[in-house]
């Protein structure tokens, strides 16, 4: 059995699940969040309330759960995100990752993965990376590897770099999955033989009369400046970017209080893409429904892991995981 936590959207866990865990418990502090887990995982229990107030014990009795094979999540991002205001563990989100160790703590998995942007790597000169990997590495006793992963390299219509921390309780050797694709532009010859990154034009095709695909009405003004962008720009008044269709989309994104780029600019029509057009370019299969207000579902697509990355990595651990019970078997 598998838990999850800071569920978000579910693009972690859907990955996860496609690797072959059986994720029986979610939580998040959202309860719209908690409601798409529901709606999408139909034997997942799921609990919105503020993951201070979860204890270990509770959880394994509630999913009747003698042994956890692996803990998910990734604690709020915004608080590290160079897209955000690059707050730091002073923050109150940023400390909630140690109830996420705590958790590891009172569950003993057998693995868990942590994932967060590239951001909290550099914050604060680096420092608050070093502390958070002591804590991981001194506080659970588990075996760490860390990597940072590009989603395009996994068959992700979109670059998207994420920060991935994967933790095993018994030592074993990890590898992170290997590149399955290769940016076309690249002068890499190690990875000449692999298929080019795919582009975001093959996610926007054929999504009429799709779940979540409710298009947005622009005035006038907006369509007339929106037809003005080339593809691969940026409109200067709200910083947002036309889509490339041959290549692939930059980081679909929530809004942010500091601005920035987010390429959600249709490439061929003038308008802003859907939630689902930007759930194709997460690599969300079109069964998979987001609930909530519209503002909600583009939140929980803009959070959420691409589930093909997730994926990538989740059959890692698979392997590593049936490697270590191949040993017990073994001893």
């Amino acid at each position: 059995m598998a838990v999850s936590l800071f569920s978000g959207g579910g693009g972690l866990d859907l990955g996860l699940s496609l690797a072959g865990f059986d994720f029986r418990y979610a939580n998040d502090e959202v309860q719209y969040y908690c409601d798409t887990i529901s709606y999408n995982f139909l034997d997942c229990i799921t609990e919105a309330k503020d993951v201070r107030d979860l204890k270990g014990q509770e959880i394994k009795e509630l999913i009747k759960a003698e042994r956890i094979s692996l803990i998910a999540g990734g604690p709020p991002c915004q608080a590290f995100s160079i897209l955000g205001k690059r707050g730091s563990f002073s923050d109150l989100r940023g400390q909630l990752v140690f109830d996420y160790i705590r958790l590891i703590n009172e569950l003993e998995p057998e693995a868990f993965v942590f994932e967060n942007v590239p951001g909290l790597l550099t914050l604060n000169g680096g420092e608050d990376w070093e502390k958070l990997y002591y804590h991981f590495q001194v506080e659970t006793g588990y075996d760490i590897y860390t990597s940072t992963l590009n989603s395009a390299d996994y068959g992700v219509p979109q670059i998207r770099k994420r920060v991935f921390v994967v933790g095993f309780r018994q030592p074993i050797k990890f590898a992170f999955p290997n590149p399955e694709y290769r940016d076309p532009s690249s002068l890499d010859l190690l990875n000449q033989h692999l298929p080019d990154w795919i582009p975001a034009k093959f996610a926007l095709e054929n999504v009429d009369g799709l779940p979540n695909h409710d298009i947005r009405i622009h005035g006038d003004r907006v369509r007339t400046r929106y037809e003005q962008i080339p593809q691969g720009g940026r409109d200067k008044v709200d910083h947002t970017d036309r889509i490339d269709p041959e290549r692939p989309s930059g980081t679909v994104l929530v809004g942010s209080k500091a601005g920035g780029g987010r390429p959600h600019i249709h490439p061929y029509l003038p308008r802003h893409i859907t939630v689902r057009e930007a759930a194709r370019l997460q690599s969300f299969p079109d069964w998979y429904k987001f609930l909530g207000t519209s503002t909600a579902q583009y939140r929980q697509v803009g959070n959420a892991v691409p589930p093909l990355l997730a994926l990538a990595v989740g059959k890692s651990i698979k392997t590593t995981l049936k490697t270590l019970k191949k040993k017990e078997l073994v001893f």
